[in-house]
């Protein structure tokens, strides 16, 4: 088969739409759930309200080269070749679209709720379009995706929103690495067993998933998620009590945990992206 000569940049704007929707739809989550305090909210939701339009902005560029794909230069903005593209792709961008919106009004009117609604939609949108689309029978999986998304955008804020930063004081940093462990505890466990649900389902089973390119990155994204299980339960059993008895101790591992679990989100995007742009599902 020859190479799609766009698989490059498909994969680059791919990164940038997974990071920014996810980024956006975090700090969302984050202010949404109190893991910040309610003082703290605005900034967050401002920082949150500019990656939904990044997102915005890279979901125009996937469109394009979607034309791009289809019909070369003379189909970028065809409206015979819109015709094709667009369908598949609307349902996505609407709900990005919804989200971007919902999190600029939860930035304007220090809203919660709209903070909410607006990580919800930017999750579903990974699930209305892609591989669980591309089933002969979707079911449950674009539920799953979005689930899948949602709690890896909870895992993604952490890093940025608990950093310890010399202008937080001990308190600060201790309550809000607690509260975002109390969620963390439950939700990443649930982010590699529908991760590793997804991978099956997508592959087909086990042997297309070892064997397969696509399988493999898919791995290595469910790689990235265990080791940050295990970064999440020492978070939880030792970091914490650290901050509270030893806080200089406990600053300095949590910001060795924290860039620990930034460089395992690294890894876990750019495979999804290589996943979804430079290869795909095995055929049956």
């Amino acid at each position: 088969m020859e190479a799609d000569p766009l698989a490059p940049a498909l994969f680059v704007v791919k990164l940038g739409l997974y990071g920014s929707a996810l980024l956006a739809a975090g700090l969302g989550l984050h202010t949404s759930l109190n893991v910040l305090a309610p003082g703290e909210h605005s900034r967050a939701m401002r920082s949150a309200a500019l990656a939904g339009l990044g997102a915005l902005v890279f979901a125009a560029l996937r469109l394009g080269l979607a034309n791009l794909q289809l019909g070369g230069a003379d189909a970028l903005f065809d409206p015979g070749t819109l015709s094709w593209t667009w369908p598949a792709l609307a349902p996505s961008s609407t709900a990005l679209a919804v989200g971007a919106v919902a999190l600029a009004t939860g930035w304007r009117l220090r809203s919660r709720i709209a903070a909410a609604i607006g990580a919800v939609a930017l999750a579903l949108s990974f699930g209305l379009t892609g591989h669980s689309q591309a089933l002969d029978s979707p079911d449950l999986a674009p539920w799953a995706v979005a689930s899948h998304v949602l709690i890896a955008a909870f895992w993604l804020a952490g890093p940025i929103t608990l950093w310890p930063t010399r202008n937080l004081d001990d308190a600060t940093v201790t309550a809000r690495v607690t509260r975002f462990s109390n969620f963390a505890v439950a939700a990443v466990p649930l982010l590699f067993l529908l991760g590793l649900w997804l991978a099956l389902l997508f592959t087909g089973g086990w042997t297309t998933l070892l064997m397969s390119l696509y399988g493999q990155l898919l791995l290595a994204k469910l790689g990235a998620a265990t080791v940050a299980l295990a970064l999440g339960a020492y978070n939880k059993t030792i970091v914490t009590k650290r901050l509270r008895t030893a806080p200089e101790a406990g600053r300095r591992a949590l910001k060795l945990t924290l860039g620990l679990d930034a460089v395992l989100f690294l890894i876990a995007l750019g495979a999804i992206a290589a996943a979804t742009s430079l290869t795909g599902p095995p055929s049956p």
